[in-house]
């Protein structure tokens, strides 16, 4: 039989979407709740098997449907807002859970692919519905100062060199709803802290990699480093830093119309500065050095603009207020940015080799097979589950604002458990 993640099944797929959206807006309203609902479960079930060793094929299922879910959440704000903040203070909950056991299952819960991708999805959600000016998609944009907490409670979960990766996507993630929505959100200290690291400063070790398929580190790919030698060869030590720096000049342009972006830059300089002193790498020590021209560039622009105007900076709201009327807006320059990264990203990687297409395609059969084999017995639990309980959702839980002060567990529609 063929893979679910074959080109047939994308045609249906495809086609399955298209009839789910056109129900959600042509049946009577309870339906499109449904809709949400059975969407994001499908979704979170089906991340938890989205890892590095299946990213070939299943990664684009999932960015398919992560796509689809966007658009169905973008059809009625009201109803998305609902759901969005269930599960958003799902998320929260399991945060909780973790900070308070300190144990090594409550860290796999959130430190795994199916959390990172649930978090990937709602920021897309919520950026998608910041763009918009109605009254119904300010209640979207009500919930990215939870979400923004949240990802900044995975940061400081187990701030250790083995998860600097993980930390790293959950960088992208707020840089990409500060673009959105036009806020100030501080990230520059996580990767300015990543700099502290002492493997930095340790002279790399010598990897043999004779008979083996060296393809380097993709960091869209992986959320830890191997737990021996975490960033300690020069692979693992290219690819971190050369995220840090790509992240450190991506905040600097999204901030450069601000008139507080000299004294914000003044932190990155001196940091930057120490790093570049005490790096032994030449090209790492270009690396900062091209940061710190940039910051000085857009500060000197900054503090002759900002002598224009009237107001103190202080005063002064909004946050691209020196920013010319014919150049792009924050939201622009951030998707230029993606844009370009990923057509270098594909241009700097070789082509896979059969033999590491098989391995993927094993992978993914096995996993599959996996699947099919625990579908019988998950559904016979789920079965004698219902008898001893019924679980009913009301819209009465769905509209509690005050759900956040509860001291409760919310773990109903999906398996959080992960060996990864």
């Amino acid at each position: 039989a063929s893979l679910d993640t074959s080109e047939d099944y994308q045609v249906v797929r495809l086609n399955a979407f298209i009839r789910i959206r056109q129900m959600a807006l042509t049946q009577p309203f309870p339906f499109i709740e449904q809709c949400l609902k059975s969407t994001y479960l499908a979704y979170a079930k089906r991340a938890k098997f989205a890892t590095a060793a299946s990213v070939t094929s299943l990664l684009p299922t999932i960015t398919f449907m992560g796509n689809c879910i966007v658009e169905l959440y973008s059809l009625d704000y009201a109803s998305s807002y609902q759901h969005a903040f269930v599960y958003i203070r799902q998320l929260a909950l399991h945060l909780r859970s973790a900070i308070q056991k300190k144990t090594p299952e409550a860290f796999r819960v959130v430190y795994c692919w199916q959390y990172i991708h649930c978090l990937k999805l709602w920021t897309a959600v919520l950026c998608s519905a910041a763009g918009q000016s109605d009254d119904e998609a300010q209640l979207m944009r009500s919930l990215i100062f939870p979400l923004t907490e949240v990802i900044f409670g995975v940061i400081r979960l187990v701030p250790t060199t083995r998860h600097l990766p993980l930390r790293l996507h959950c960088v992208r993630f707020l840089q990409q709803i500060a673009a959105s929505s036009e806020q100030y959100i501080p990230t520059t200290s996580v990767l300015l802290e990543a700099l502290d690291l002492k493997e930095l400063y340790m002279k790399p070790k010598r990897v043999d990699s004779r008979g083996k398929d060296i393809r380097g580190i993709r960091l869209p790919l992986i959320l830890k480093l191997p737990k021996e030698g975490a960033l300690r060869t020069t692979e693992q030590l290219d690819a971190c830093l050369g995220e840090i720096f790509v992240l450190l000049n991506r905040e600097v342009d999204l901030y450069r119309y601000s008139p507080g972006f000299p004294e914000f830059t003044v932190r990155i300089c001196q940091r930057l500065r120490k790093y570049s002193k005490e790096t032994k790498n030449g090209k790492y020590r270009a690396y900062s050095r091209g940061c710190i021209e940039l910051c000085e560039k857009y500060s000197a622009e900054a503090t002759k603009a900002r002598s224009k105007l009237n107001e103190a900076p202080k005063d002064i709201k909004r946050l691209e207020a020196l920013k010319p009327s014919n150049v792009p807006s924050m939201r622009e320059r951030y998707e230029a940015s993606i844009a370009k990264e990923k057509r270098l990203e594909q241009a700097s990687q070789p082509a896979l080799s059969d033999a590491a297409k098989k391995r993927a395609r094993s992978e993914a059969t096995k996993q599959k097979d996996e699947r099919d084999d625990d579908e019988p017995k998950s559904k016979k639990a789920k079965k004698k589950k219902q008898k001893k309980e019924k679980v009913e959702v009301n819209q009465k839980d769905l509209e509690n604002v005050d759900a956040l002060e509860e001291d409760d567990e919310v773990q109903e529609g999906i398996d959080w458990d992960s060996d990864d």
